[in-house]
C-alpha cells in the first residue's frame, strides 16, 4: 500500500495517538528514563502489551457495527452505562487539566512568561474550544495528522543524534536505582496508569471511528483496524525514544524533573537541545508543543463526544430534536470541561508531577473495569462469531484482563492495607 493512501486511511488512529502521545510520552516516559534509566523499560513494553486487546476493540467494534463503545455498554446494562458515565464525570477534569498545564508550560516556555501560567493554560483552551467549535472532528483529524508526523521525525532525528553523541546506554556511573521503594512503586503505577493512555479513550476512539464508517462491516473493521496498529505502534516506538532520551541526557546526572510546570518545561525542551546542540532549541520547543497541544485538542473533544453519544443512547426517540440536544450538550460540556479544568491548574501550577501521578493513577486502578467492559461489548450479541475474539487471542486477552485486574488489586493492597 502506497504512503498517499496510507496517510489517507489514517484518521482516528491518529487522532488516538495524538491523546496518547503526551503526557504518558514526553513528560511520563522522559521521567522514567531520568529517574530510572532503562530499568523501567520492561514496564512500558508490558503496559502496551496487556492493554492492546482493549484498546483494538473499540475501533474493530466500531467498523464492525457502526456503533461505538459507549452502544455496546447500554447492551451490557444500564449499570455498565451509567457506571462509565459517573466515571468520566469524575475524572475528565483532572485528565484535561493535566494536559492543559503541560501543554501551558510548554507555551510559557516557547513564548515567554509574557503571560501568567494560568492565563497561557486559559488561551491555550480557548483556542481549543474555537476549533472544535468551528470544525469538529474533521479539522481535528487533518491538523493531528501532519502534528505526529513532525512530531515522529523530529524524535527519531533526535534518538539518533543523542546516540551518536553518548552512545546506547547512560553513563556507567549512573546509580543503582531500587524499584520497590514506595516512591518507585508509585511512578511505576503513575507511568502504566497512562502508558499509552487510559484504556477508557478506547471508547472516545469507537466514537471517532463511527464519523468514518459508512458502511459497517468486516472491510470497515479492516481499515479500522489498520488504522489503529499504526497509531499503536507509533505510540510504542515514541515511549521508547523519550524514555532512552531521558536515560542517556538525565539518568545519574544529579538533576530530577523540577515541580514547577515552568521549570519543568524547560528541562524538557533541554533535552532535546542537549541531544541536537543549541541551533536546535526553538526547533523542538514547538515541536513538543505542538505535541502536547494534539493531546489537549483531543482529550478536549473526547470527553464532550462521550456526552453528546449519552444523550443520544439516553432518549427513546431519534429525530432532530434529540440530535438538537446532544449537540447541545457537547457545547455545554466543553464549556464545563474547560472552566472546571482551567480552576484545577490555578490550584496546582505549583506541582505539576503532583497533578500528574493523581491523575494517571486513578487510570491505573480504572483500568480492569474498562478492560472488561469492552471484552464483554466484544463478546456481544451484534458481534458476528467469527468477528469475536477466537483461539489464541482469546486466551491472550483474558489473560491481560487478569494481569491488569492483578496489578490494580496489588496497587489498592499496597496502598491501604500494606
Amino acid at each position: 500500500m502506497k504512503f498517499t493512501k496510507i496517510f489517507a486511511l489514517l484518521g482516528p488512529g491518529i487522532v488516538w495517538a495524538a491523546t496518547s502521545i503526551g503526557v504518558s510520552h514526553i513528560v511520563q516516559a522522559t521521567r522514567a528514563g531520568a529517574d530510572f534509566g532503562f530499568a523501567l523499560l520492561g514496564f512500558i513494553i508490558l503496559a502496551h502489551v496487556v492493554k492492546y486487546p482493549f484498546f483494538l476493540f473499540g475501533p474493530k467494534y466500531a467498523g464492525l457495527t457502526g456503533k461505538s463503545l459507549l452502544d455496546g455498554y447500554k447492551r451490557v446494562g444500564n449499570w455498565a452505562f451509567y457506571l462509565f458515565l459517573f466515571l468520566t464525570f469524575t475524572t475528565m477534569f483532572f485528565v484535561q487539566s493535566g494536559v492543559t498545564i503541560v501543554t501551558a508550560a510548554l507555551a510559557m516556555n516557547l513564548f515567554g512568561d509574557v503571560l501568567s501560567l494560568s492565563q497561557w493554560a486559559a488561551l491555550v483552551l480557548a483556542i481549543v474550544c474555537a476549533v472544535l467549535v468551528i470544525g469538529h472532528y474533521k479539522l481535528l483529524s487533518t491538523l493531528l495528522k501532519w502534528m505526529m508526523l513532525i512530531l515522529v521525525v523530529s524524535s527519531v532525528i533526535a534518538w539518533f543524534a543523542a546516540v551518536n553523541r553518548l552512545g546506547f546506554s547512560p553513563s556507567g556511573q549512573a546509580p543503582v536505582i531500587s524499584l520497590t521503594s514506595a516512591a518507585s512503586i508509585a511512578f511505576i503505577v503513575a507511568l502504566i496508569g497512562w502508558m499509552p493512555t487510559a484504556i477508557e479513550v478506547s471508547v472516545w476512539h469507537s466514537i471517532w471511528t463511527t464519523s468514518r464508517v459508512e458502511k459497517p462491516g468486516e472491510a470497515s473493521a479492516k481499515n479500522a483496524t489498520i488504522d489503529f496498529n499504526i497509531g499503536y505502534f507509533t505510540s510504542f516506538l515514541l515511549a521508547v525514544i523519550f524514555l532512552w532520551l531521558g536515560a542517556l541526557l538525565m539518568f545519574g546526572q544529579g538533576d530530577g524533573f523540577a515541580k514547577s510546570a515552568a521549570a519543568f518545561a524547560g528541562q524538557l525542551v533541554g533535552i532535546y537541545s542537549q541531544a541536537l546542540g543549541e541551533w536546535s532549541w526553538l526547533l523542538m520547543a514547538l515541536v513538543t508543543f505542538i505535541a502536547l497541544f494534539s493531546t489537549t485538542f483531543a482529550v478536549a473533544d473526547g470527553f464532550p463526544q462521550v456526552w453528546k453519544r449519552a444523550v443520544l443512547l439516553a432518549s427513546s426517540e431519534q429525530n432532530e430534536a434529540t440530535q438538537s440536544r446532544a449537540n447541545k450538550a457537547y457545547m455545554a460540556s466543553l464549556a464545563l470541561l474547560v472552566v472546571g479544568s482551567w480552576w484545577i491548574i490555578s490550584d496546582f501550577s505549583a506541582d505539576i508531577k503532583a497533578l500528574l501521578d493523581f491523575v494517571t493513577t486513578v487510570s491505573f486502578v480504572s483500568a480492569p473495569i474498562y478492560a472488561w467492559l469492552n471484552y464483554k461489548v466484544m463478546m456481544g450479541a451484534d458481534v458476528d462469531d467469527e468477528q469475536k475474539p477466537q483461539g489464541w487471542f482469546k486466551v491472550y486477552t483474558l489473560t491481560c484482563l487478569t494481569v491488569l485486574t492483578l496489578f490494580s488489586l496489588f496497587f489498592l493492597w499496597w496502598k491501604f492495607l500494606s
